[in-house]
C-alpha cells in the first residue's frame, strides 16, 4: 500500500523537531527533477502533527525545498509522508494509518475471506490549504469494479448520503458513495516459473535491499528505475512483479484500487492468470507480515504472508484501472498525492 494519507483525527502527542529530523536518511527523497515542491509550512505542519516551527528546523537540516519569496519554503508531500512514516515515534499520521490498516492480517484466517459489506466513499480534495493562484481543476475519480470476482453491489437507501451513487464506468466527477459485498477467497499460485520472482521481490523488501516509502507517480511509471534507486511502494512493487512475471512468459496484471478498513487507502497489487481465475500477488502485505514492525504496532504473521501468494482477501477493493494506474486525475493529469484525504471506509449493516 502507499503511505497512508492524513486522517481527518489523529491521537498522540506533537511530534518533536529532533523525531522528525531523525527520519532524514531512512528514506530517498524525491529526485529534484520529478519533485513538487509546492508544500507550505502551515500544511506540511498539520500534515505531519507538529509546530511550524519544527518544519523550518526540518528545512535547516537538508530536507529538500524550494523557497518562494511570498509562501517561504515550499516542500515535496511526498517527502512529507516519508518523514512522517520514518520518524520513528509509531504517532505520525503515516504510522498509525498503517498500524490500523494491517490490524486484519493479525485476525483468524477464516476472517480474511468471509464475506464482509463495506461502504465506502470517495470525495477527493481540490487542493490542500489554499491554492495559489490558477483555476480549480476538474476532479475525476476511478470508479468501483462491480463486475470483479468476490465484489457484489449492495442497494442501500439514498436516505441522507450526501455523495452519488456510482454511475460512471470508468471516471465519475468528484465523488462518490457505493456499498459493496466483498468475499475472499483462499487460493494459490502453482507456477513454478513464479515463485523465484516472488522470493526475490518481497525478499528484497524485507531484508532491506529495497526500502518500502511513498514513491512519486512519476517514479511509478518506471518500476525498473525506482527498484535500481532501492526503493518501492505497492504501485512500484506490483508493476514490477507483473512486469517480471509476463517476461517468464505467464499472464498478469496490476490492480489498483482501496485498502478498507477504519479508513480507506490507495493499493495496488498483481495478478496472475492461472487455472481459469486471476490469482492475487501482494508483495507489499507479504513483506509487512513476514517481518512485522515494532515500532509501528505491526505483529508478525507468516500466515498471512503466505496467504498473500494468491489468495484474495475481503478488503481489497478493485477499481476499473489498467496496469494500475492513479485512481484520481486533476484535469487530464495525476492528481497529487494528498488527493486521497477523502477516502471513506466502514462496515455496512444495512
Amino acid at each position: 500500500m502507499t503511505a497512508p494519507t492524513p486522517l481527518a483525527a489523529a491521537s498522540g502527542a506533537e511530534q518533536s523537531a529532533d523525531s522528525l529530523i531523525g527520519a532524514l536518511g531512512r528514506f530517498t527523497v524525491v529526485p529534484r527533477g520529478i519533485a513538487v515542491y509546492e508544500t507550505d509550512v502551515a500544511t506540511a505542519a498539520q500534515s505531519l502533527r507538529t509546530d511550524p516551527g519544527n518544519i523550518l528546523e526540518l528545512a535547516a537540516a537538508g530536507l529538500p525545498h524550494e523557497t518562494d519569496p511570498v509562501y517561504g519554503p515550499l516542500f515535496d508531500y511526498d517527502d512529507l509522508m516519508n518523514v512522517g512514516f520514518f520518524c520513528g515515534t509509531g504517532q505520525t499520521v503515516p504510522e498509525l494509518g498503517l498500524r490500523f490498516l494491517m490490524r486484519f492480517a493479525a485476525e483468524t484466517e477464516e476472517s480474511w475471506f468471509k464475506p464482509r459489506r463495506w461502504e465506502v466513499t470517495v470525495q477527493p480534495a481540490d487542493r490542500l490549504g489554499e491554492g495559489r493562484g490558477g483555476p480549480a481543476p476538474l476532479v475525476t475519480v476511478r470508479v468501483p469494479d462491480l463486475t470483479a470476482p468476490g465484489v457484489t453491489a449492495v442497494a442501500a437507501p439514498a436516505g441522507a448520503a450526501t455523495l452519488p451513487e456510482v454511475t460512471g464506468t470508468e471516471f465519475q466527477e468528484r465523488g462518490y458513495r457505493a456499498v459493496v459485498e466483498l468475499t475472499g477467497a483462499r487460493q494459490r499460485v502453482r507456477a513454478a516459473a513464479a515463485q523465484p520472482i516472488w522470493r526475490e521481490i518481497v525478499g528484497s523488501l524485507a531484508d532491506g535491499t529495497v526500502t518500502y516509502q511513498t514513491v512519486p507517480e512519476a517514479l511509478r511509471r518506471t518500476p525498473e528505475e525506482a527498484w535500481r534507486m532501492g526503493i518501492a511502494d505497492c504501485v512500484v512493487a506490483s508493476r514490477l512483479l507483473a512486469g517480471r512475471l509476463r517476461a517468464a512468459g505467464l499472464e498478469a496484471r496490476v490492480r489498483r484500487g482501496y485498502l478498507l478498513g477504519l479508513f480507506g487507502s490507495d493499493h495496488s497489487w498483481c495478478e496472475l492468470y492461472e487455472d481459469g481465475v486471476y490469482k492475487p500477488l501482494d508483495p507489499i502485505f507479504a513483506f509487512i507480515s513476514q517481518t512485522g514492525d515494532a515500532a509501528k504496532g505491526i505483529a508478525a504473521s507468516p500466515e498471512f504472508s503466505a496467504a498473500c501468494f494468491g489468495s484474495r482477501f475481503n478488503r481489497l477493493l478493485p477499481c476499473v484501472s489498467t496496469d494500475g494506474q492513479p485512481l484520481v486525475r486533476f484535469d487530464d493529469r495525476p492528481a497529487p498525492y494528498w488527493a486521497m484525504v477523502g477516502v471513506g471506509a466502514r462496515p455496512w449493516r444495512g
